[in-house]
Order: C-alpha cells, then structure tokens, then sequence
C-alpha cells in the first residue's frame, strides 16, 4: 500500500473527511435533541468518528483494494480524515451548540421579563449585535422601555404555524459570537499545536487515547502488506470487542422488549447505608456502573495517574463522610476551593516544565529559520498570540473593562492548557471542570470593580467555556495532530490552519441545524447554562464588603500546596504514585462513574505485568482495545435502532424506548 501523503491523496482525504464532518454537524444534533439518544459527539473518543473510522477501515478499503491497491486509502489519508472529523467532533452538542442559540435567545428574552433585570440592562448599554431581539432601553424621562422578543420566545417555544424561521434577525449575532469563538478556537488550536511537541518528544506524556486512534488507522510502518490493521487481526480484539457487544445486545433488547435476560452492570447500595456514618456517603460509594470504554482505556494510562484517579474519589469520599458526621460546621463545597488550588498547582507546573520550549516558540515567530519544527512552532504560535488577542479585544468591545478582558482571556488559556494536559495524561474520554474557571478568577477581585456587563459575561464564558470542556478544542487539537504518527511539522503547520477552517465551516452550518430544530419543534430541549439574573447582583455592588482573606481562599492555599508538593515528588522519586489530577474527579458526577471502571482496568494491568511480564502487557492490548470498541459500536447501533423504528412505523419519537449508556446533565 502507498504510504505516501501527496497532495492529490491529501485533497481526496480532505474531501471524504469533509463528508464525515458534514455528517456530524447534520445528524448528531437531530441524534441527540430531536431523538434524544446516546450522545454521539460528545467526548474525546467521539463514537460517530470511531463509526466512521470503522467503516472505512473493514468497509470502504477492502471495497477499493477490489479495483487494485493503488485506490484504496492508505494510512495517513485515514489519519488526515480522522483529524478533520474531530476538530468536527467539538460543535454539535457540549463542545458548543448545546449552550449557545438557547443561550443567547434566553438571555435576550429575560432581560425583559424582571423590572431590576431591565433597568440593569438598559444602563448597561449592552451591544444589540449580540441579540436577535431588542433590549431594554431608557426612556427620556428615565423610565425603562421593555420590548417583546417573538425571535427569542419563537426558538425557545416553536415556530408560529404559518411563519418562516427569522434567519435574517440571526446574522449579526452570529457574526458576533462567531468572532469571539473563532478567537477562542485560535487560541486553543494555536495552544495544542504549541505544546504538542514538548508534551509527546520531551516529556512523553502517554496520550491514551491516540492509542485507540492509532489502533484502528493502523501503522504507516506496516509491510506485512495486508489490507487490515494488524488490530483486526487480532482473535483478542475480535473476542472481547464480541463479548461487550453482546452483553450491551442483551441489555439494549431488555429495554426494547422487557423481557430478554441481562447480565447487571450498575448496582445500587445507598439502601444498606441508611444506619451508619455510611448515610453521608456521595454518589461514588452509593451506586457505580462498568463502562468496558473506560476499563480498556484505563489499560492504557499510566499507573500514576490511574491511582491517582480512583485513589482520590475514594479517599475525598470518606473525608466528606467523616466531615459531615464529626465536624458540625463542615462543608462539602470546600472540595471546590482545594481543588481549584491543585488544578493552578498543575498550570503552573506545566508552564514551567514548558518554559524552554515556549522560549522557542517565541523565536520562532520573531525569526526566519528555515528550519521545518520552527516553522511549525511559529505558525502555532501566531495563532495562539492572534487568538489571545481576539479574545481580549471582543470582551472589550462587548463592554467588559481592559483589566477583565484580559483575565478572561488568561483565564481560557489556563482552562484550556489544563484540559489538554488532563487528557494527554489521563486519557478518560469524558471530563469537564467547573473547578478552575473565569468565574473563580473573577471571585479574586471586588464586586465594586466589575460591571454588568462583567457579570453577563462571567456567566456566559461559564457555559461556553467551563461547561463546554466536554469536548475541549485544546485537547481536540493535540489530539488530531498526533494522530498521524508520521506527521512532518509541515502538515502538523497545515492541520492547524485547516483545524481553523473546519471549525469556521462548521460554525455556520451547524449552527443552521440548531436553528431550524429550535424553531421546528418545541419538544427540542437544549441546556443553555447561564442566564441574565447573573446581572442582578450589581445591585448590591455598592453595599459589598470585600474581604479576599476568607476560609475559601484557605482552602485554595492548601489547595496549591498539596498539589505543588505532589508534582514535586511525581518529579523526584519516578516510583510516587499519587499525582494532583485525581482532585479534579472528586464530587463530581463524572469522577463518581467512571473511578470503579478505572480502578478495574489499572487492577488488570497490574495483574498481567506483575504475573506475565511486559511482554504479555503488550500482547494483551487488542483485549483491551477491543473492550473499548465493542462498547462504541453498541453506543452506535443502539442509537440507530429508535431511528430506524421511527422511520419504518411512524412511530412518535417520544414513544420509542431507548437504551443509553451515558446520559450527560
């Protein structure tokens, strides 16, 4: 097979991986709103990129060897296609669109709706070009004029019989937050194309998930000269990747049919807890769930970081357990403020560990070396200092102060370079953190020194950053661009640009989609995640008193220190175990279903090294693949099953039972 990437290759898997993107941006908003399945696009191993990937692979190649080998695809086109699909990957649902149409309608709608929330507004001076309807303004005699939003209410409820869908009213907003989002993806593709380099050639971060990815395009470096990926050769991968199938089979007939036998995969104990200091316990010791996604993952991680995760879910449980039940003033929420003191420990680190690099970076882009990795440096680097310009300039045009827009701007950098980080580290395919936040950074400085306008926006980089690490730019950019092993830094220079265009493209036209399904139906409820009552505590402003030395800032101190100490010896001593990542999983629900499957994998894996050796760890990775992949295509097909009962019967898609494996809140 040609393992070259010519040009021509290059186009025709532009092309295809096009199609996969289009795909996404189409049928994963209707998938999970319209239809209201499985989420498909809404992690970092997205499972319509792996459907895609899979049918290329088993499907589409052997198809094309049929005509000689010089049509099929070869490797690094499959790469190229994977990339572009996951830059996709990051719109149609968490990564953006779930908040964002429902997010700007909400908040221009009850801008109207209370008195205080109004004249607020009005004195503002909010910029209409964020908003399709009117806002509150003032009158000459100082009264404030309210005004109806039938673009707003039309998208939140459903189109009036008779009437088109307003595209007209929505241009401008679009441009709007589309100048702040393309700023922000510069920014973090820009950022992932930076630290790429040091994270994966220097320091040898493990990046578990390019393993799955990897696995399934095959090696460049093959020349066995079979068709398929030495993966699905495999009679490990092939059995296990059964085995899930079926028992997901099981239960997804179960759910259809009432009656079919299954075999438990979550289990509840919050009963048996009722008379003991046990009653306090969080939702980690109360009821648990295996993912086979998570546990073949988990194969993969390191074992620092796989201790780590579970070790902290477990040991912050009983903390909270014996804190309630001893401490009569304890309160659970200080887990926030010392783990957002851990997270800041871990930027920190990073940046430091990558202070030399950086240094090179900045060269880079002040030089003229013809040197291939500094041109590559330089261009991540323009689109990284462009993107944080961007965004410091947005937020100031939309109002905010200068001191503001630039800690926002800090604030996303630091949120995306630990998200990334996490990832490459970790490797867990779902995550997002509200821990570390621009809402945080904001709480470090008087109410007094905002602004409404500071407020509004506190609250809407809340929902489209924080809430929409779930599916991270940052960390789908360091992601697509290690995809392909054999990558030169030109075409990793290329993928950050094209990155770019994807998302540009994709902006406009998954943004349609959400539009007209907004407008179409009224049964279609996204989450928007932030509001306009944000604004309503300017109103006491004025009789606030500020005190930055409080309990919480205790608690972020000791934050801090217990994560720089861990780092510290995760440095000194190669055999520590414990690393600050873990902190980020406690108390919240993601952490709480995903520590038991974790502790399974990293439980496996220590088996078979200590028993067997490296050598059979190695021989035992299709298993575990196979485990990860079995559990996606049950994802995928029982997602397809309601579609196709719905189109054959006609049947109301609220009517039509479901099986899902992940629901997300």
């Amino acid at each position: 097979m040609n393992k070259s990437l010519s040009t021509s290759r290059a186009l025709v898997a532009a092309a295809i991986g096009l199609l996969g993107c289009l795909a996404i941006w189409v049928f994963v908003p209707h998938n999970n709103f319209r239809f209201q399945n499985t989420y498909l696009s809404d992690s970092y191993l997205p499972e319509i990129v792996v459907a895609f990937l899979l049918l290329v692979v088993l499907a589409v190649n052997p198809l094309l060897r049929r005509f000689g080998e010089r049509w099929m695809l070869n490797r690094r086109q499959v790469a190229l296609i994977c990339s572009l699909m996951l830059f996709a990957a990051v719109l149609p649902s968490n990564g953006l669109m779930r908040m964002f149409p429902r997010a700007v309608a909400e908040i221009n709608q009850k801008l109207h709706q209370n008195p205080t929330t109004a004249r607020i507004a009005a004195e503002a001076g909010f910029r209409q070009a964020l908003f399709p309807d009117p806002l509150p303004t003032l009158n000459a005699d100082g009264t404030v004029q309210t005004h109806d939003t039938p673009v707003s209410d039309q998208f939140i409820e459903e189109l009036r019989e008779g009437a088109a869908i307003p595209w007209r009213a929505w241009i401008r907003p679009m441009i709007s937050w589309g100048l702040l989002f393309m700023a922000l993806w510069a920014m973090m593709i820009g950022l992932g194309g930076v630290v790429y380099p040091q994270w994966r050639d220097r320091e040898r971060l493990p990046f578990p998930l390019l393993s799955v990815y990897q696995a399934i395009i095959g090696d460049p470096e093959d020349a066995s000269g079979h068709a398929l990926p030495a993966l699905f050769r495999s009679r490990l991968f092939w059995g296990s990747c059964l085995v899930v199938f079926l028992i997901h089979a099981a239960a997804g007939l179960n759910a259809f049919t009432g009656g079919f036998p299954t075999i438990p995969l979550r289990w509840s104990l919050s009963e048996y807890f009722s008379d003991s200091i046990l009653r306090y316990a969080p939702q980690a010791f109360g009821g648990q769930m295996i993912f086979f996604s998570v546990v073949g993952l988990a194969y993969f991680i390191p074992s620092r970081y796989a201790i780590s995760i579970w070790a902290w879910v477990f040991v912050y449980s009983w903390y909270l357990i014996l804190g309630q039940a001893y401490i009569p003033a304890f309160q659970q929420g200080q887990v926030e403020d010392q783990a957002f003191g851990a997270l800041l420990a871990i930027a920190l680190w990073v940046l430091w560990l990558g202070r030399s690099h950086w240094a090179r970076v900045g060269r880079a882009m002040v030089g003229r070396s013809a040197d291939e990795e500094d041109r590559r440096n330089a261009v991540a680097g323009w689109v990284f200092a462009i993107g944080c310009a961007g965004i410091v300039a947005w937020v100031y045009w939309a109002g905010a102060s200068l001191w503001w827009s630039v800690l926002a701007m800090v604030g996303a950098v630091l949120l995306s370079l630990l998200m990334a980080r996490i990832i490459a580290e970790t490797g867990v395919p779902v995550l997002w953190t509200s821990r570390f936040s621009i809402t945080t950074l904001s709480a470090f400085f008087p109410l007094a020194w905002k602004s409404p306008t500071i407020l509004l926006l506190t609250g809407v980089f809340y929902a489209f950053l924080t809430r929409a690490t779930a599916v991270n730019t940052a960390v789908m950019s360091t992601l697509a661009l290690g995809v392909d092993r054999k990558a030169s830094p030109a075409h990793r220079s290329r993928l950050v640009l094209a990155g770019l265009a994807v998302m540009l493209i994709g902006f406009v036209v998954c943004g349609a989609v959400h539009l007209e399904m907004g407008y179409r139906s009224d049964e279609i409820s996204t989450a928007a995640k932030t509001g306009a009552n944000a604004i309503n505590d300017w109103v006491r402003a004025d009789r606030t008193t500020f005190r930055f030395f409080t309990a919480e800032r205790a608690h972020q101190a000791a934050g801090l220190g217990i994560g720089l100490g861990l780092l510290w010896a995760c440095s000194r001593f190669p055999g520590w175990p414990i690393h600050p990542v873990g902190i980020l999983f406690t108390r919240i629900s993601i952490g709480s279903l995903v520590w038991f499957s974790v502790f399974l994998g990293w439980l496996l894996k220590t088996a078979i090294t200590r028993l067997f050796g490296g050598g059979a760890y190695r021989k035992a990775q299709p298993l575990f693949l196979g485990l990860v992949v079995g559990e996606l295509l049950a994802v995928i097909v029982w997602a397809l099953a309601p579609l196709v009962i719905i189109w054959t019967t006609g049947a109301h898609p609220s009517e039509v039972p479901r099986y899902i494996l992940m629901q997300y809140p």
